[in-house]
């Protein structure tokens, strides 16, 4: 039948046989290939002396692989283990597996002294219950926290007023009795902290810090100091500032205050501040040349600062080796003269005042037996008592503390008062809040900018203090001085807070500016967990 899948057994059996038949043909077919191969490697080896025979013997493959190469390699590396023992070879030391188990134990007994080195060096960050008054001037000062603060710098008017209407009666916004007719919001106590008493105040002219060297941009500061009427009128109104601030500084209603000049700052401070029994002022940087001159005027003072072995007094009325001290003045009154002539022959040829600030650098850094400093900290000047009134004398007549070149010509020096005294601007710092990234994170940060006094920056750090935070500021490099004295006498907190009850600082302030403490020297400091820690 048709379309049938049976097949005959006779079919099957033929079909099988015609396989059988291919298989062993393909086999015979596979044998006459070796053998063929085989006789040709014969007659490639073996050399024939006939032409024909030459050009009928196949090519050999220059790309492939010996067998015979194989138990060569073998040999050779059997050869390099015995060896290996007796070898003082680089790789052999490696193949060793003996030095692998020394270098080992080697490095277990290295380990923890690596351990403990790394340990002794790492830096430890200082810590304490209360920050301490830093007396030095800031120009700037940066907070971060993770947080919001709970504040802004952009004021409502009644926070604003009230703000200004705190600081100029000095209340304090912790005490609810005094402060409950005033806005008692954060962005009111962060105004009050910001603010500040100045004179003079010019709004075209950078009084702080003060750089002579600045080109000059504006017509107005020339016609200041080419004008005498004008330069009169200021250094008048400047005297009787002068005169109120320190008056109050005497009747202990001012805490401190700062004259800011463009050679040296002197920072004034009431009796009982910084555990210093009596009124005293701090100036810094001096030179020779400005000792010299506080000596002829009989201001008797003493470089507290000064390394240990050199003369920490002033000589005056000190009868022993009067020769010797006598030539060593005169040789300082000759080098000053110098200096002078060298300043007045820069000013008859009419070059900028760059030149007269290096000579005054160089005459900074130049030695002298019981002159010599390196530093501002080594020229730093302490004067106390009834020689304060000498120096308030001597800077209410002095014209050293004039600028003759620059911007600031005839322009007084800049006063800088927590309280308010005669002919005073108020002044806000510059306030800016903002975001910022460190390390992959998110930050919230605000920044102050301007003369931020101490008290400006106690009340920031208490207002601060409901969450974490890390402050980073940047110090007038001249006023550094002023946070590294500490008095030898200290007074008792008990006399400087019953003597400074009026002196517009709060109760708990007062305990920190009445204290001897010294900050540590660092410019950055991390509040966390109710503690301070600088850095």
């Amino acid at each position: 039948m048709s379309g049938s899948v049976w097949k005959k057994p006779d079919e099957v059996m033929r079909q099988m046989r015609d396989k059988k038949k291919a298989l062993q043909a393909r086999f015979s077919h596979a044998s006459t290939s070796t053998t063929t191969n085989n006789l040709d490697n014969d007659e490639t080896l073996a050399p024939t002396s006939s032409p024909s025979a030459n050009t009928s013997v196949k090519r050999k493959n220059p790309f492939r692989r010996s067998p015979a190469k194989r138990p060569k390699l073998l040999t050779v590396t059997q050869d390099d283990q015995r060896n290996a023992s007796a070898n003082v070879d680089f790789m052999s030391m490696l193949n060793a597996p003996n030095v692998k188990a020394d270098t080992n134990k080697e490095l277990a007994v290295e380990l923890p002294q690596a351990l403990s080195i790394f340990t002794a060096v790492t830096p430890v960050c200082q810590k304490v219950d209360q920050c301490p008054v830093d007396w030095s001037l800031k120009t700037r000062i940066r907070f971060t926290s993770k947080s919001p603060f709970a504040f802004s710098s952009t004021l409502k008017t009644s926070e604003e007023a009230s703000g200004i209407t705190g600081f100029v009666r000095c209340v304090s916004s912790l005490k609810s009795d005094e402060w409950s007719t005033l806005d008692t919001s954060t962005n009111a106590q962060f105004h009050q902290c910001c603010l500040l008493w100045q004179y003079p105040w010019l709004p075209w002219l950078s009084l702080f810090p003060r750089d002579t060297r600045a080109p000059i941009t504006s017509t107005s500061s020339v016609q200041i100091g080419m004008d005498s009427s004008v330069s009169n009128c200021l250094i008048n109104d400047w005297c009787e500032s002068f005169r109120s601030l320190f008056g109050l500084l005497r009747a202990r209603q001012c805490p401190f205050f700062y004259v800011c000049t463009h050679q040296f700052t002197v920072l004034f401070r009431a009796a009982g501040i910084g555990g210093v029994a009596e009124i005293h002022a701090l100036l810094t940087p001096t030179t020779r040349g400005l000792r010299e001159v506080l000596r002829r005027e009989d201001i008797s003072y003493s470089m507290p600062l000064k390394k240990s072995g050199q003369d920490q007094t002033n000589p005056v009325n000190n009868d022993e080796d009067d020769e010797t001290k006598e030539a060593d003045k005169v040789g300082d009154l000759d080098d000053e003269d110098c200096d002078e002539d060298d300043v007045d022959w820069i000013n008859d040829i009419g070059l900028h005042s760059n030149l007269r600030s290096k000579l005054e650098a160089e005459r900074l850094q130049d030695g002298g037996q019981g002159t010599s400093q390196g530093t501002y900290a080594d020229s730093l000047l302490l004067i106390e008592g009834v020689e304060t009134q000498g120096l308030f004398n001597w800077l209410l007549n002095s014209k050293l503390c004039l600028s003759s070149t620059g911007p600031l010509t005839g322009i007084p020096p800049t006063l800088f008062s927590p309280v308010a005294f005669h002919q005073a601007t108020l002044r806000p710092l510059k306030a800016r809040q903002g975001f910022l990234k460190q390390d992959g994170e998110n930050l919230y940060s605000i920044e102050v900018q301007g003369p931020i006094l101490p008290h400006s920056m106690v009340s920031l750090m208490k207002l601060l203090q409901s969450s974490d935070f890390t402050a980073v500021w940047t110090t007038l490099s001249s006023t550094k001085p002023f946070a590294s004295f500490q008095s030898s006498t200290a007074a008792t907190s008990a006399f400087g807070k019953e003597s400074l009850s009026d002196c517009g600082l709060d109760r708990t302030s007062l305990d920190l500016f009445c204290s001897s403490q010294l900050p540590p020297s660092a410019s950055e400091i991390r509040f966390q967990d109710g503690c301070f820690y600088f850095n």
